[in-house]
C-alpha cells in the first residue's frame, strides 16, 4: 500500500531538493511566479478585509492566497525561507539563497501593489465606506507597533506559514494540500501575527485611503516583519529539523 503523504523525513528531503530548483530558476520565471505569489496573497488579504467584522471568517478566507500559490504556481518569500535546508545540506550556497529570496521579496511586493492599486481605483474603497474604515484601522494598527513587537510577531507568523507550506508538501493529493495550507495560516491570521507579504498589500492600500500613513511607516513595518519572518521560517525551523533529520 502506497501512502498518499510524505513522512516528516521525506518532506525535509523534498524541501532540500526543491531549494535547488528554486535557487537555479531563471530570473524571468522567478519574477513572474513571485509577482503571482504577491498577487495571490493580496487577494487573500482582500478577503480578510471583506470579512473583517468576524474574526474567524477573516482568518478562514485569508489562506486562499497560499492555496493558490501551492496548487496553481507561485513563489512566496515566507515559504521560500525554507530554502535554508538546501544551505544546511550543502546543496546550494548562501549567496544563492539570499539572491533568490531577495528577488522573490521584490516580486511579491510588485504583485501586492498591483492588487492594492486595482482594488483602490475600482472604487471599492470610497470615503466613508466600510472597507475604507477597515483598511485604515488595520494599517494604523500595524504601523503603530514597535520594531520588537513586529519582529516577534513576524517570527511566530512564519513558523506557522512555513509549516503550512511544509504541511502542504507532505500531501500527494489536492485535498491534503488545501488542508495543509489552511490550518497553520488560519491560525496565524486569527492570532494577529505579522506577515511581510500581506503587509505589502495592507499598508500601501491603507496609505492610498489615508495619507497620514507614510512610506516611512510602511518601511518601518516591512523591515522588522521581513527579518522576523526569515528568523521563524528560515532559521528556527530549518536548523532545528536539519539536526533532527539530516545531521549525522
Amino acid at each position: 500500500m502506497t501512502n498518499n503523504y510524505l513522512t516528516p523525513k521525506e518532506t525535509a528531503d523534498y524541501v532540500t531538493e526543491l531549494s535547488v530548483t528554486k535557487a537555479t530558476m531563471n530570473v524571468k520565471k522567478r519574477f513572474l511566479l513571485s509577482f503571482m505569489g504577491g498577487l495571490y496573497i493580496a487577494l487573500g488579504g482582500q478577503g480578510f478585509l471583506t470579512m473583517f467584522a468576524d474574526p474567524f471568517l477573516r482568518a478562514a478566507v485569508f489562506p486562499v492566497g497560499l492555496m493558490l500559490i501551492i496548487l496553481v504556481g507561485g513563489e512566496l518569500f515566507t515559504g521560500n525561507c525554507l530554502m535554508t535546508f538546501g544551505c544546511l545540506n550543502k546543496k546550494i550556497k548562501i549567496k544563492d539563497l539570499v539572491s533568490s529570496i531577495t528577488q522573490v521579496w521584490f516580486g511579491n511586493l510588485i504583485g501586492s501593489l498591483a492588487v492594492a492599486l486595482m482594488v483602490y481605483f475600482s472604487g471599492m474603497y470610497k470615503p466613508d465606506s466600510a472597507l475604507a474604515a477597515t483598511i485604515v484601522t488595520v494599517a494604523k494598527a500595524k504601523v503603530s507597533l514597535s520594531f520588537v513587537q513586529i519582529l516577534l510577531k513576524g517570527i511566530i507568523c512564519n513558523i506557522l506559514v512555513a509549516l503550512g507550506v511544509w504541511f502542504a508538501y507532505t500531501a500527494k493529493d489536492t485535498i491534503g494540500k488545501l488542508f495543509g495550507c489552511w490550518f497553520p495560516v488560519m491560525l496565524f491570521v486569527l492570532c494577529g501575527f505579522e506577515h511581510c507579504v500581506a503587509n505589502m498589500f495592507f499598508l500601501p492600500l491603507g496609505a492610498l485611503v489615508d495619507n497620514s500613513i507614510t512610506i516611512t511607516q510602511i518601511i518601518g513595518n516591512l523591515i522588522p516583519s521581513t527579518i522576523g519572518n526569515f528568523i521563524g521560517g528560515g532559521l528556527l525551523l530549518p536548523v532545528l529539523y536539519y539536526h533532527v533529520y539530516h545531521k549525522k
